[in-house]
């Protein structure tokens, strides 16, 4: 995914605001102090709120004539309102209409149970989404991180806008604008989903999956922008009615169907990467449908719907994160791990050095009690990190720690190995078994390209490549692992390549297929290019050993004039290379 410095960070900066402005409104927004259930088109029901009194002349079960309401006064049922605001409200009570004024107030959120949990919930999943939004424009690298931009931008706008206390016309305005930024956000994430599953469909069939979307996009739009002011304008709410709030929920089905048909007919890979993407989306979707329909009643829906969201929203972040299923640069390794447990222990640190600063120690403590305090505080958290880094080890990553160690072994023994082939063939096996990888490929630099030594595993490697190729390029150039995703090399997209450096020049590269489902972490990169710098050093006296045998053998004549020509032919275009 192609991206402007300049465009990030003001993107960036918009998400950053949307998030903060969602989380500071959910606690400190104005509504009406009722709420209402929709009986019919027509009408509705005053329903109670725990934490607001009910106003005076309101009660419990007055019928709402929409009709006889205002327009202003429509608008501001269910809506964001500026505090202090005064609305006519229109009730039927006995066959009898009678006018109440209302006057907005902030619901408070501790007393009301059910909003409490709501609203803690709700910004977990502003901050989640906020997340994944964030790393998928900073790091993401393909048309699935950009769908995936969209949809979050999108989608935050419209929580955004729907916090905006506004009143009269400009309400529906923002009502609009946002339901509109929904729909948007639809088509990031059936964009998100189309390229996920990749070469899975054929152009007919991913023109028949577009053709569904886009007919239930148009359908809810009809729902969610032409209702809105036909109620405004006549009172009619017929399209209001939670059963209509399916429609608006149905195009995030066909993304999520997509993504299910396409899991089945997939290969083991490819299934690992969207696991967790289709249980996230399937949340994300049961999440839509209780909050377009609020089949539960205001306040358990509510729950529902941001506990839904919530959890979709961890199952996408650990699929982006561990299983890559957009294109970005991340991997959820021991680095992030450990960087946790640090700040945990700092943090514990803090919190115990604090305590015993104005609990024991009090303001009367010496200067060298002060000091010694803090000081064994620090001794023993370090030994309890010592003790949790061994047990995360063991725990959590024992299997890639005993075969790191196993390689780590290997590493320091390969360079007695005195035969080329033999010490090629140690590398692939050793790689394939401790490291995982599915396949390996060496390539030694000759004449005016690359020739495979050797290969095993998949994907199936070029015999040559070109002196020029991107990658090999990049190699020479930079001396350090290469992302091929980067590179538009005939090598392919999946994988590292690694510089094989003998007597300061780079003789050859190495090649490893990334597992599937995810990339390697930059501490086994970092092990494999030991693996491969010590491969170079062996592959180094090897060769120099056969030179000298072989001037050995010109010195003492023993070497027949055609076989000395090409040796020495061999010998130097070797260590011309550079």
């Amino acid at each position: 995914m192609q991206r402007r410095l300049g465009l990030s960070i003001l993107l960036s900066v918009f998400i950053v605001g949307l998030c903060a402005y969602s989380d500071i409104r959910l606690f400190q927004n104005g509504s009406l102090p009722f709420a209402s259930r929709q009986i019919d088109a027509h009408t509705a029901e005053v329903i109670s709120v725990a934490g607001a009194p009910l106003p005076q002349g309101l009660q419990q079960g007055d019928i709402i004539d929409y009709a006889a309401l205002s327009p202003t006064s429509r608008i501001a049922i269910g809506a964001t309102l500026p505090l202090g605001r005064t609305y006519d409200i229109v009730v039927r009570r006995g066959g009898v209409l009678i006018t109440v004024p209302v006057t907005t107030v902030r619901v408070d959120a501790p007393a009301n149970t059910g909003l409490w949990y709501y609203r803690w919930i709700a910004l977990c999943f502003y901050l989640l989404l906020g997340s994944i939004t964030l790393l998928a424009l900073w790091r993401g690298r393909d048309r699935a991180a950009a769908g995936l931009v969209l949809w979050g931008t999108a989608f935050l706008t419209g929580i955004a806008m729907n916090f905006v206390p506004q009143t009269g016309l400009a309400v529906a305005a923002l009502l609009l604008m946002a339901n509109a930024f929904y729909l948007l956000a639809r088509a990031g994430f059936y964009l998100l989903v189309e390229v996920m599953v990749g070469d899975a469909l054929t152009p007919k069939a991913r023109t028949l999956w577009r053709a569904g979307f886009l007919l239930l996009l148009a359908l809810g739009a009809l729902q969610s922008l032409g209702g809105p002011i036909i109620f405004v304008l006549t009172g009619w709410a017929e399209l209001q009615l939670p059963q209509y709030g399916l429609v608006m929920t149905a195009s995030y089905l066909v993304p999520v169907v997509l993504l299910f048909m396409s899991y089945r007919h997939a290969e083991a890979g490819q299934r690992l990467r969207l696991r967790w993407m289709l249980w996230g989306s399937a949340l994300l979707v049961v999440g839509i449908f209780f909050n377009n329909t609020q089949a539960f009643g205001f306040v358990s829906s509510a729950i529902a719907w941001s506990l839904s969201f919530a959890l979709a929203m961890v199952c996408i972040l650990y699929a982006v994160l561990r299983h890559r299923v957009v294109d970005v640069a991340v991997i959820l390794d021991r680095t992030l791990v450990y960087g946790a447990l640090t700040a945990l222990i700092i943090g514990v640190l803090a919190a115990m050095n604090s305590l015993v600063e104005h609990a024991a120690l009090g303001s009367n403590a010496s200067l060298l009690l002060q000091v010694i305090v803090p000081l064994a505080l620090g001794i023993v958290f370090q030994r309890l990190r010592g003790y949790a880094g061994r047990i995360v080890e063991q725990v959590f990553f024992r299997k890639r720690y005993l075969a790191e160690q196993a390689l780590r072994a290997f590493i320091r023994r390969c360079g007695e190995i005195t035969d080329s082939k033999r010490l090629f063939d140690a590398v692939i096996e050793a790689l394939r078994t401790h490291v995982g990888t599915p396949g390996v490929a060496i390539y030694e630099r000759k004449g005016a390209g690359y020739a495979c030594l050797r290969q095993a595993g998949e994907p199936a490697h070029p015999d040559s490549v070109s002196l020029d190729d991107p990658a090999m390029v990049a190699a020479r150039a930079e001396r350090k692992p290469v992302d091929l995703a980067e590179l538009a090399s005939t090598l392919g997209t999946d994988g590292y390549l690694f510089p094989l450096i003998v007597g300061g020049h780079v003789l050859g590269v190495l090649i490893c297929t990334n597992r599937p489902g995810e990339h390697y972490a930059l501490d086994e990169r970092r092990l494999i290019a030991k693996l491969v710098r010590q491969m170079g050093l062996a592959w180094q006296g090897i060769l120099v050993r056969e030179n000298q045998a072989f001037v050995r053998a010109v010195a003492r004549g023993t070497l027949k004039h055609e076989a000395a020509r090409k040796r020495a032919l061999k010998l130097a275009d070797t260590w011309s290379a550079s």
